[in-house]
C-alpha cells in the first residue's frame, strides 16, 4: 500500500505543478498583452474622434468641434497612460516614448489651429513642405500605435504557441508516469486481493449463516493482522449471539406471560392489534364478546378478528395517523350481545408506538358503560317526570300571580306589588327551565317529531328578527341581518328551528353590553346552509369551547345572566335532529359566532311527521 500510495502522491504532485506553471505564466502573459491591446484600441478610437472634430471646425462647426475635441483628448490621454504604465516587452518602451512626444506636438498644433481661423487653419491641419500638419502627426501616431499593438498580440500569440508545446510534452510526459502508476497498482491490488479473498469469503458465508438464523458458526484465524483480528472478533461477536438468544428467548417469554396475564385481569374486553389489524393479544372477555379464536398459520399461531362497524374507521385512523381515540359521550357507544342482553360499551383506542415514535399497532380496550347509560336514562326519565309534574302546578300559580298584578281582586301597596312581581319573574325563570328540561328530554329519547319543509333562509331570519327586535331595543342594542335572495330552501321543521335560533339570540342579547351588536347571517357552503348568530359580547376563553354545548354548562365567572345551561344544549339536539351541526368560535373580548349547519331541501316533501331517530 505505501508504494502505490507514494506513487499517486507524485503523479498528482507533478500534475499540479504542471498545471500551475502553465496556467500562471500564460496568464500573466496575456494579462499584461490583453491591457496594451485594449489600450491601444481605444487611444485609435479616441485619435480618430480627435481627427473628426479637426474636419468639422474646417467645415465651420466650431462649437460642436472644439467640444468633441476636449471630450476625445481625455480618452486618449487616459488610454496613453494606461500603456506608459505597462511596458512589458523589448522595444516597447522606445515606441511609447515616441507616442509622447507625437501626442504633446499632436496636442500643441491642435490647441493652435482652434486659435486661428480661414486659411491659417488649413494650413495648420494639411501642412507643407517645411512642416507636416496636423494630419500628417495623426497618420504617425496610428502608425506608432499599431505598431504597439501588433507588438503585444504578437506577444500573445507566441505565448499560446509556448502553452500548446509545454501542454502536449506535459500530456506525454503524464501519460507516460500515470500508465506506469496503474500498471503498479493492477500488480499491487492482484497481491492484496489474494491475500484478503479467502478470509473474506469465510467471514462473508458465516455472516450471511448468522442472518438466516444459523449462530453456530465459527471462521478460522490465520494471522495476527487485521483481518486475524477480524476473525477473532466475528467469532467472539457469534458466541455472544448465541448466549443472547438463549437469554433473550427465556425474558421474551416471560414478558409475553405477563402481558398476556395483565391484560387477562381486566374486566373489559382488552385486545392489542398489529398495523394489519391482526390480533396479538386479547383477554377472556375480548374473546368472549368478538369470538376471537387462535388458529395456527406457518407464522405461529394468530388471532382473527374483524371489528364491528362503529370500530373499523376509528381503529383506521388511529394506525394510519397514529392519534388517540377517546370518545366521552354515550352516542358513541357501542352495543354488543353479551349472552342474552346488550350491553353498551364505550371504545378507547390509543396506538402503540416504538422507540422512534413510529405506529407499530394499537391497543383497543372497551369500557363497559351500561349501567351507567341505565343511571342517565333513568335521570332523564326522572327529570322528564318531575318536571312535567311541576309544570301543571306552576301554570297554575303564574297564572294567579298575573291577576293579582292585574288587580282584579283588589287594590296592592307598592310592596304587595314588588314582591309579586319578584315572584312573578322567579315563576316565569321556573317554567322556563321546565319547558327547557322538557324539551330536551324529548330531544334525547327521539319523542320529538319533526314535521320537515322546505323554507327559504331569508324568511326564516325575517322571522326571528321581527320577533325578537322589541328586546334588543330594550337593551340598547344593535341587531342586524345578512343573508342573500336566491338561497336555495332548507328542510327544516319551523317551530322547532326557531325554538334553536331563538335560544342563540338570547345567549348572544345575554352577553352582550349596551350599545353592542348582534349580527344575524346565513350563506351557502358545501351543500348546506350555515346560519350565524355573531356578537360583541365578552367572549369565551378557548379552554371551555368544547363544553359550551354540554347540559346545565355555564361558563366559570360568568355572572351576566342567570340561566340553567340548557339552552345550548337543546340548539345542539335540533341542529342533530335535522341532520345538521352547530359550533362555535370565540375570541375573547371582541365577538362570538355561533354556526348552524343544515341541509338543503332536496325536493322530497315530508309525508307526514318525521321523528328523529333515538
Amino acid at each position: 500500500m505505501v508504494p502505490l500510495f507514494a506513487l499517486l502522491v507524485a503523479l498528482g504532485g507533478t500534475g499540479t505543478i504542471l498545471i500551475y506553471r502553465l496556467g500562471s505564466g500564460i496568464d500573466e502573459i496575456l494579462r499584461e498583452n490583453y491591457v496594451s491591446v485594449v489600450a491601444m484600441r481605444d487611444l485609435n478610437e479616441a485619435l480618430e474622434r480627435i481627427d473628426s472634430s479637426l474636419q468639422f471646425a474646417l467645415a465651420g462647426r466650431e462649437k460642436e468641434s472644439y467640444q468633441q475635441y476636449e471630450a476625445n483628448w481625455k480618452l486618449y490621454k487616459a488610454s496613453l497612460l494606461i500603456e506608459q504604465n505597462n511596458i512589458t516587452l523589448p522595444e516597447e518602451g522606445e515606441r511609447v516614448d515616441r507616442l509622447t512626444k507625437l501626442t504633446d506636438r499632436y496636442r500643441r498644433q491642435g490647441d493652435e489651429f482652434f486659435k486661428h481661423v480661414g486659411q491659417s487653419r488649413s494650413r495648420l491641419y494639411f501642412g507643407d513642405d517645411s512642416e507636416p500638419g496636423l494630419y500628417g502627426i495623426f497618420r504617425e501616431i496610428k502608425t506608432v500605435s499599431g505598431e504597439i499593438l501588433r507588438m503585444n498580440q504578437d506577444n500573445m500569440e507566441e505565448a499560446n504557441r509556448q502553452a500548446r508545446r509545454l501542454a502536449h510534452s506535459s500530456l506525454i510526459w503524464y501519460g507516460g508516469g500515470l500508465a506506469i502508476g496503474i500498471a503498479l497498482a493492477v500488480f499491487l491490488v492482484a497481491g492484496m486481493i489474494r491475500t484478503i479473498r479467502y478470509p473474506i469469503r469465510a467471514v462473508t458465508e458465516s455472516a450471511m449463516a448468522i442472518g438466516a438464523g444459523d449462530l453456530d458458526q465459527i471462521v478460522p484465524v490465520s494471522s495476527e493482522d487485521e483481518l486475524g483480528q477480524l476473525a477473532s472478533a466475528f467469532n467472539s461477536m457469534a458466541r455472544q449471539l448465541r448466549e443472547y438468544r438463549q437469554s433473550h428467548k427465556a425474558q421474551l417469554t416471560r414478558a409475553l406471560r405477563t402481558s398476556q396475564a395483565t391484560i387477562n385481569s381486566f374486566p373489559d374486553p382488552v385486545l392489542v392489534v398489529d398495523l394489519q389489524q391482526h390480533v396479538e393479544l386479547a383477554n377472556p372477555m375480548a374473546r368472549r364478546i368478538f369470538g376471537v379464536v387462535p388458529i395456527e398459520s406457518e407464522a405461529g399461531t394468530r388471532l382473527v378478528w374483524q371489528p364491528p362497524d362503529p370500530l373499523r374507521q376509528p381503529l383506521a385512523d388511529v394506525l394510519q395517523n397514529s392519534r388517540e381515540y377517546l370518545p366521552e359521550g354515550f352516542d358513541k357507544a357501542v352495543v354488543l350481545p353479551m349472552g342474552e342482553d346488550s350491553h353498551f360499551f364505550l371504545p378507547r383506542i390509543l396506538p402503540i408506538r416504538d422507540s422512534d415514535g413510529a405506529t407499530i399497532g394499537a391497543a383497543v380496550l372497551l369500557e363497559d358503560i351500561t349501567r351507567f347509560r341505565l343511571l342517565d336514562e333513568v335521570k332523564s326519565n326522572l327529570v322528564a317526570t318531575v318536571s312535567h309534574e311541576l309544570k301543571t302546578p306552576l301554570t297554575g300559580i303564574r297564572l294567579v300571580l298575573h291577576l293579582l298584578l292585574e288587580e282584579n281582586v283588589g287594590p296592592l301597596t307598592p310592596k304587595q306589588l314588588e314582591l309579586l312581581v319578584d315572584a312573578r319573574d322567579n315563576a316565569e325563570r321556573l317554567l322556563i327551565m321546565i319547558n327547557n328540561l322538557l324539551d330536551l328530554a324529548k330531544l334525547e329519547h327521539g319523542g320529538s317529531q319533526l314535521h320537515l319543509q322546505p323554507e327559504m333562509p331569508l324568511a326564516l331570519l325575517q322571522s326571528a328578527i321581527d320577533s325578537f327586535r322589541p328586546r334588543t331595543e330594550d337593551g340598547g342594542v344593535e341587531l342586524t341581518m345578512d343573508a342573500a335572495d336566491d338561497l336555495p330552501p332548507v328542510a327544516v321543521d319551523v317551530n322547532q328551528f326557531q325554538h334553536a335560533l331563538q335560544n342563540l339570540l338570547d345567549n348572544a342579547l345575554a352577553h352582550t353590553p349596551q350599545g353592542g351588536h348582534i349580527a344575524l347571517s346565513a350563506h351557502s357552503a358545501g351543500g348546506r346552509i350555515v346560519f350565524s348568530v355573531a356578537d360583541t359580547g365578552c367572549g369565551i376563553p378557548a379552554q371551555y369551547l368544547p363544553m359550551v354545548f354540554e347540559r346545565y354548562f355555564r361558563v366559570p365567572g360568568d355572572t351576566s345572566h342567570g340561566g340553567s345551561g340548557l339552552g345550548l344544549a337543546i340548539v345542539r339536539e335540533i341542529a342533530a335532529a335535522h341532520g345538521g351541526t352547530v359550533e362555535c368560535e370565540s375570541r375573547p373580548g371582541e365577538t362570538t359566532v355561533f354556526r348552524m349547519s343544515l341541509p338543503v331541501w332536496t325536493g322530497e316533501i315530508a309525508r307526514g311527521p318525521v321523528e328523529r331517530d333515538g
